[in-house]
């Protein structure tokens, strides 16, 4: 006699079904145009795995993150550190650990993350949904306003068990809600290392959204992060993109307009030496009337390093009203370094104004010309006009200790 089978855990499943999904589809290759730049070589020697807790020192933090009040949660190596962390907050707010939401609020984690298999993009998105055991909740209640920043930092330290690491970050804004998200990553050791990190964010009806995001992991690590964006009617997104560190870092965002009336407002600065690989995909969806959108990136290229720009318009049919409007400007610093940008508009609705456009260009002659002959050095006339091309995207941020920390990793002197 046998009894009948026995119940498979869901979220099992949906692991299973994501590993089985890199089975049959494998890994992006360069004749995929979303991964066309990517070092697939550097890519091939990250090893991912569940998460496992740090065995050895955790660096100094607070010494590698802006200095901010209000709740903070620190995941190492795709695991929440309590220690370091500090979840309480203003009524309104709930901030916990994704593993711990799994247990106490399973639907709401499942919204995002147990997804079929028809939902996935790419192999790292599953590789993610197999892995991404922890990371942060960030819930809030209809009618708040925070005034306080949320932060969220990330930390990778490359380990024996596997040098990569996959985490989570849900977002949930009430109706009605404002709030500001600081998601920093970082990470220390000389190692080969990686990061996944996906972000997905609902906001909710006439609330407002600033998210900003600090990538500054070391040189010999990848860095991999996609945010997916739902906007309800009337709502506000303002992302800041800060894409600094790693040899490839990738910042993607996927933002859907499904309420009539929404805003999303995108910026960004990439900043790359040596031999960098700094990537953007944006594609911003306009899926309902009388939505607006913006999307401004900046990028400054110096040494052999490279810079990568894919931002998409994406108009539904009976998006009518639309909105939108895409800028990139580079920033060439030497002759080895490259640019490669490529504004994408796609229109299936009636009476819409969208226009996008991209430039690239190198320190202006007469500008130098004008600062040497006041006595300021090569040198530092050059930083001068670097940073007045950065500033930009950087005064964007109305939080004082980020701006220091950007100004800080750039290399300013007017911290």
């Amino acid at each position: 006699m046998t009894g009948a089978p026995a119940a498979v855990d869901p979220v099992v499943a949906v692991r299973t079904a994501a590993l089985d999904w890199v089975e049959a589809h494998g890994y992006p290759t360069r004749r995929d145009e979303a991964w066309r730049y990517a070092p697939h070589r550097s890519l091939d020697a990250l090893s991912f795995g569940p998460p496992v807790p740090l065995t050895g020192g955790v660096p100094d933090i607070d010494a590698m993150v802006p200095a901010l009040d209000g709740p903070r949660i620190v995941i190492v190596n795709g695991v929440v550190d309590l220690a370091l962390s500090t979840t309480s907050g203003p009524d309104g707010l709930h901030l916990s650990a994704l593993a711990d939401a799994r247990r106490e609020h399973p639907e709401v984690v499942a919204a995002h993350f147990d997804l079929d298999a028809d939902q996935i993009t790419d192999a790292y998105m599953a590789l993610n949904l197999a892995f991404g055991g922890d990371g942060a909740v960030v819930r809030i209640a209809d009618d708040v306003q925070l005034d306080v920043p949320i932060q969220i930092v990330d930390v990778e330290v490359p380990d024996e068990s596997h040098n990569a690491s996959c985490t989570g970050v849900v977002i949930e804004l009430g109706a009605r809600s404002s709030a500001t998200v600081v998601e920093t990553r970082i990470g220390a050791g000389d190692g080969v290392g990686g990061s996944n990190i996906r972000t997905t964010i609902d906001i909710g009806e006439a609330a407002t959204l600033e998210h900003i995001l600090l990538q500054d992991v070391p040189s010999s690590h990848v860095h991999l992060g996609h945010v997916a964006v739902r906007q309800a009617a009337g709502s506000t997104f303002n992302a800041r993109s800060f894409n600094l560190g790693a040899s490839y870092g990738r910042a993607s965002y996927d933002v859907d307009l499904t309420g009539a009336g929404a805003h999303a407002d995108l910026s960004g600065l990439f900043f790359g030496a040596g031999d960098q690989v700094l990537d953007q995909q944006i594609d911003v969806i306009h899926s309902a009337e009388n939505c607006t959108s913006r999307q401004t990136y900046r990028g400054v290229l110096d040494d052999s390093s490279t810079g990568v720009f894919s931002g998409g318009i994406d108009v539904r049919p009976g998006a009518d009203g639309t909105d939108a409007e895409q800028s990139n400007d580079n920033l060439i610093l030497s002759d080895r370094a490259e640019i490669n940008t490529q504004p994408r508009l796609e229109i299936l609705a009636d009476e819409v104004a969208c226009k996008h456009g991209a430039t690239v260009g190198q320190l202006d002659d007469t500008a130098m010309y004008y600062l040497r002959s006041r006595g300021i050095a090569v040198d530092e006339a050059r930083r001068l006009l670097i940073n007045g091309f950065a500033d930009q995207v950087v005064d964007e941020v109305e939080i004082a200790a980020v701006r220091s920390w950007i100004m800080r990793r750039l290399g300013r002197d007017d911290v």
